[in-house]
């Protein structure tokens, strides 16, 4: 029995769904209404927060003034945040844990709160200004389409904002879906590319720049759910300020490296650490490679793959892996100490 690589197989149709819904009901993300005068703020938890840590990178990019705050954090040290002039983006699968109804009960009832969230009568989804529904149907492992789904939903919230939409958005879904379709149909040649790459008795490091700084932390948080090995991360900067000096012979990191404006960057850094010895995968646009088989390290996007949609691609590899890893490691499927909703602060 392997439900979790069920669910992960569900991810392109979920996707796919959801693209097809807003691209109906596309009036829902005209947000302008609700923009502040402040600041837009994102918040969540777990894997919620990293789709609102690269939703805020998105934003500022486009000149939009955005915070990512996770939920314990703004509850408890960033309230000042819950302002009236500020709009609030609350991404919560089940729109229901621990953290949501004591803030709920911090928020000003004037402010506007956007609720992206996969259960619609949620105590989140009852008190929100807008209800943009994730559309991940039922999920009861580690967040998967109630992961990429919010962060195509972002995507597409941003576009907007920031007037860049073109008409273009749907076809580029649909690519993205077609593309995670074709990582999970070689899902046998990730995992044992991923196998044969890494000595799984030493440590595993994921690292990347700007959102994909996010998907690192995102990756390192599911194979520490899911195959209970755990894993570590960090951004790029930060990796070279200081966590660089861990690295020896045998380590393991998987550097993230889409197009984008530091894709040299990261790419340098692949090559580097395996200069010292370490086991280095790259990660980029779904595809699994070592350093130098793609060697051209192109700011340009010649893939036509959006910087802030290939977070949803370069997940799939880490989901695969992780699947792959608590099977062969014979672990009983499900969680040991928290359950789907964490109900603790």
């Amino acid at each position: 029995m392997r439900p979790l690589l069920d669910e992960l197989l569900q991810q392109p149709a979920a996707f796919r769904e959801m693209a097809a819904w807003y691209q109906k009901e596309r009036h829902r993300l005209d947000l302008e209404h609700l923009s502040p005068t402040g600041r837009w703020v994102l918040t969540g938890m777990g894997a919620s927060y990293h789709a609102a840590w690269v939703g805020a990178m998105h934003l500022n990019s486009l000149g939009i003034q955005a915070e990512a705050v996770e939920a314990v954090d703004l509850l408890h040290y960033r309230a000042n945040l819950l302002r009236d002039e500020n709009s609030i983006i609350y991404i919560s699968q089940s729109g229901d844990s621990g953290e949501i109804t004591p803030l709920l009960e911090r928020l000003s009832p004037s402010a506007a709160l956007i609720a992206i969230t996969n259960n619609p009568s949620s105590p989140l989804a009852r008190r929100a200004s807008l209800v943009l529904p994730i559309l991940g149907g039922t999920e009861a492992y580690i967040a998967s389409k109630t992961y990429i789904n919010p962060l195509a939903i972002l995507w597409l919230a941003a576009r907007r904002l920031g007037k860049t939409t073109e008409g273009s958005e749907w076809d580029a879904l649909e690519r993205t879906a077609a593309r995670i379709e074709v990582a999970l149909a070689s899902a046998e040649q990730i995992a044992g590319q991923m196998f044969s790459s890494f000595d799984l008795r030493q440590p595993l490091l994921f690292t990347g720049h700007g959102p994909h700084a996010a998907t690192a932390r995102q990756a390192a948080m599911v194979l520490s759910e899911w195959a209970k090995f755990p894993a570590l991360n960090a951004g790029i900067g930060a990796f070279r300020h200081g966590f660089i000096e861990t690295i020896r012979p045998g380590y393991g990191v998987i550097v993230f490296t889409p197009p984008g404006p530091t894709r040299s960057s990261a790419v340098k850094l692949a090559g580097e650490l395996s200069s010292y010895g370490a086991n280095v995968l790259c990660i980029e646009n779904g595809r699994v490679q070592k350093p130098g088989e793609n060697p051209v390290p192109s700011e340009t996007n010649s893939s036509g793959v959006d910087e802030f949609l290939s977070p949803i691609l370069d997940i799939i590899p880490v989901q695969i892996f992780t699947e792959y890893l608590a099977y062969e490691l014979g672990l009983t499927p499900g969680f040991n100490y928290i359950s789907k909703v964490v109900r603790s602060l």
